[in-house]
């Protein structure tokens, strides 16, 4: 299962330089913590720019805020991109937005009704489809980032309490649909992204996103970071480098929330 998957992904990609290089592994703690490993490899033995890691089940996959990602084994897509950018910037601070704009794009053709909530999930109406997770750190003097994903691709092996949450493609009309196939399709949509990402930041995303962007125009509760402090608030725009901007009450100033989530409607 595992040869096959790393072929039909190779077979399928025509990107130029994203996923070229690819670990793939039967089983894995976690493909964010693969790659930030493989990046770190001396020499040329260190993954490159674009260089890609999935796994057919991971024992410690996980979302924001370390919660645990349930990734049964050959039901969803989980993978890693390695990123180094060029230039560290504030540009980069709107990435997982950008990520997010390529996955809907990628999944478009199982299904046009994908909703982006803000800060890293797709969504079907309160339903999570897949998920971002975007980790920075420094490798001497050069930037590195690894941008994970998760999409639910088939329900086999969730939790019961889980399937009330979460949706996935099969759900939506995708019967048989293959991992690699998904996995090919969103690493085409997203690397026309990184490329104007790296150029031009979230400007280059930012109509998409707020275009489907389902937090915006609607009373929310956000949780601000580690501090697990939850207020309702009105989310009325996305900003120019992604952080949200809010309104507190009526007549209230609007602020930014630059890092946080978003807990449901008020």
């Amino acid at each position: 299962m595992s040869e096959a998957f790393a072929r039909a992904v190779a077979a399928g990609l025509t990107t130029r330089w994203l996923g070229r290089a690819h670990r793939h592994h039967p089983r894995t703690g976690s493909t964010n913590d693969d790659a930030i490993a493989w990046a770190a490899e001396a020499g040329d033995l260190g993954a490159g720019h674009g260089a890609l890691v999935t796994a057919d089940t991971q024992d410690a996959g996980r979302g924001r805020f370390g919660r645990t990602w349930h990734s049964p084994a050959d039901a969803h897509v989980y993978a890693s991109v390695v990123l180094r950018p060029e230039v560290a910037d504030g540009r980069w601070a709107g990435l997982g937005l950008a990520v997010g704009v390529a996955l809907r794009a990628g999944l478009s053709r199982w299904c046009s009704e994908i909703g982006l909530k803000w800060p890293n999930d797709l969504v079907i109406g309160e339903r999570k489809l897949a998920g971002i997770l975007c980790e920075a750190r420094w490798i001497g003097a050069a930037p590195q980032i690894v941008v994970g994903f998760g999409i639910n691709v088939r329900a086999a092996g969730w939790p019961e309490a889980l399937r009330a949450r979460a949706v996935t493609l099969e759900e939506l009309g995708g019967d048989g649909i293959e991992r690699a196939a998904v996995l090919v399709a969103v690493l085409e949509a997203l690397e026309p992204v990184l490329d104007g990402f790296a150029r031009d930041g979230f400007a280059a995303v930012r109509e998409r996103y707020e275009a489907a962007c389902v937090s915006l125009g609607r009373l929310v509760q956000v949780s601000l970071g580690d501090r697990g402090e939850a207020r309702e608030v009105f989310a009325q725009a996305i900003d120019h480098d992604g952080a949200l901007l809010v309104r507190e009450g009526l007549g209230g100033g609007v602020r930014r929330v630059d890092a946080g989530e978003l807990l449901g409607s008020g």
